[in-house]
């Protein structure tokens, strides 16, 4: 048993202060969650049969219920949870959130469809669409470069006036018509746009339809302009969204997409101004590599937000090193296996800046008070990224790498000499023998040492555990499954998984002081789960149910009102 420990006294000001608010109130009074498995993520005093919450959704006294109860007082409302498992709310450092919304809502596609099936989608998207441009996502690049050399004449015989936009299962990549290249004007520049590739019929040397990387970004920007419509209907598609985080004990998250010239930051403060946001947000902003340096860092200063009184904060840049493994553009020390996967000429993979411009936008921007939140999946991207926090100061930290799909051994030192999160997303379909087979034809066997979570966690790296969604698996749960089961680089334990959840990104976003943990004088920021996790098998995990979901004090999550009305 522990003992009265966490519960001291305390002064709620200055609590609130240091805390979120939000509205309407939490509990009408104090509620204590009593009879349960409280896993505190404290090392101080790790689990706890009871927890009080005050009605400004503080956390006030945790340990014993007898202690608990004294400190809580008689007109508390005592939840029995029946022995239930409370954690601290899971913290998902990396998601789409925005972009999931959209993508839930426009016309879906199959990555794996055969080119008839794929077809008749599109067809059937003309048809029933209302907008100025079509638009779809889902489809493979890989998979539709396999079936058709030349899939802008797909397009161009099906819609052959009215833009088509159907953007890729990882977002990537997108497949245009004809009319929709020619609004974006790639079908009048000879070679690439900066950080982007348009591939070309091999006959012709025109534009095939096919664009990766940033060179997407022009066409999305095109189809998804900063209009009061478009930020509507991304708010409407976001709601949805924001429930399923909810259903699934997230609490807070770190939305990786950002793409403000499409009105995102506006649909994130429309959540806000409506007390329609249910979990904390920290956010990055997109960095675009075709923009000009001083004016994109004056657009992206404007928009930096950091108050920790608020529920949403824009305080970080998401900076693109490279691409991905599985269409050749992530940035390898060493070439990829020849003859495999798409012919684009860039045989170690490719860079969205130049060394000099990723080095100087990474020293400016954390000037500027931005956390650096690097996308790398190559070792050569990661070693750059490695390269860039060192000469940045490091300063507001910590920075990130996220993805990092390959790391040399000679940088793994680095993360915990530099002071660098590695975030990882070890969900099954990342971590799945056949997607290893998948990778090793691109890569022969440097796949088989991919993602190396574990080994950073031993070399005292700092280390979370994020989504990727909608790209990846949500469930928090099955992640932890996955990663106390992986038999290489996993997790040594279900309780360190735990922490890459919960603790570990609350001290990547700045928030460790009032979330991660279940402690006296924090928010009360709960998942809460039908088993004890710690206690099961570890490959029953994913089987655990959330339950309900508690952001500062309040249910955001609660079908079967457990926690009262």
């Amino acid at each position: 048993m522990v003992g009265i420990l966490d519960c001291r006294l305390y002064l709620p000001g200055l609590l609130l202060a240091a805390g979120m608010a939000l509205s309407p109130p939490a509990f009408a009074k104090t509620k204590v969650l009593a009879n349960a498995s409280i896993h505190t993520v404290n090392p101080k005093a790790p689990t706890a049969e009871a927890m009080a919450i005050d009605d400004n959704g503080m956390i006030i006294a945790v340990g014993p219920v007898q202690d608990v109860l004294a400190v809580a007082g008689k007109e508390a409302d005592v939840v029995d949870l029946g022995g239930r498992m409370v954690l601290p709310g899971f913290q998902d450092a990396h998601v789409h959130l925005v972009e999931a919304g959209v993508n839930e809502i426009l016309c879906e596609f199959g990555p794996f469809d055969e080119l008839d099936d794929t077809l008749a989608t599109v067809e059937a998207c003309v048809k029933s669409s209302k907008t100025d441009w079509v638009l779809g996502s889902g489809v493979s690049m890989t998979n539709l470069l396999d079936q058709s050399d030349n899939p802008i004449a797909l397009l161009d015989e099906i819609s052959p006036d009215r833009p088509v936009l159907i953007l890729d299962d990882i977002g990537h990549g997108a497949w245009a018509n004809s009319a929709a290249m020619h609004a974006a004007g790639y079908d009048a520049i000879d070679g690439n746009p900066p950080g982007g590739i348009i591939l070309r019929n091999r006959k012709t040397g025109k534009p095939n339809g096919v664009v990766l990387e940033n060179a997407q970004q022009k066409l999305r920007n095109l189809a998804f302009p900063d209009t009061p419509e478009n930020v509507e209907f991304a708010y409407e598609s976001m709601l949805p969204t924001l429930k399923t985080m909810a259903e699934n004990g997230i609490t807070t998250v770190s939305d990786a997409g950002g793409f403000w010239p499409q009105g995102h930051v506006k649909v994130w403060q429309k959540a806000l101004a409506n007390n329609t946001l249910t979990v904390r947000a920290s956010n990055a902003l997109y960095v675009y590599p075709d923009m000009p340096f001083d004016e994109q860092v004056a657009a992206l200063t404007r928009q930096f937000s950091n108050d920790p009184g608020s529920l949403l904060r824009f305080n970080q840049v998401k900076i693109y090193v490279d691409g991905i493994l599985e269409q050749r553009t992530g940035a390898l020390l060493e070439p990829y296996r020849s003859g495999a996967g798409m012919d684009h000429g860039f045989d170690r993979g490719f860079l969205y800046f130049d060394v000099d411009t990723l080095n100087h936008y990474s020293r400016v921007l954390s000037e500027k008070g931005f956390q650096l939140h690097y996308h790398v999946t190559g070792d050569r991207g990661a070693r750059l990224a490695l390269d860039a926090i060192a000469q940045s100061d490091a300063a507001p930290g910590p920075h990130r790498l996220t993805h990092l799909y390959l790391v040399d051994k000679t940088d793994l030192p680095r993360f915990k000499q530099l002071g660098v999160v590695a975030d990882f997303q070890l969900a099954p379909s990342s971590v799945d023998p056949d997607y290893v087979k998948f990778i090793r034809q691109f890569i022969g066997d440097r796949a088989d040492n991919m993602m190396p979570a574990g080994t950073l966690q031993a070399m005292g790296a700092d280390v979370v555990m994020s989504s990727d969604f909608d790209a990846d698996e949500l469930s928090p749960l099955v992640k932890i499954q996955t990663a106390v089961t992986r038999q290489k680089d996993g997790a040594p334990d279900v309780a360190t998984a735990i922490a890459w959840m919960t603790i570990n990104p609350a001290r990547l976003l700045h928030q460790d002081r009032t979330t991660g943990s279940i402690e006296v004088g924090k928010i009360a920021d709960l998942a809460i789960i039908d088993r004890d996790i710690l206690k099961v098998p570890a490959k029953a995990i994913g089987n655990a149910k959330v339950v309900a979901t508690v952001l500062q004090g309040k249910p955001v999550y609660d079908p079967d009102k457990l926690l009262g009305d």
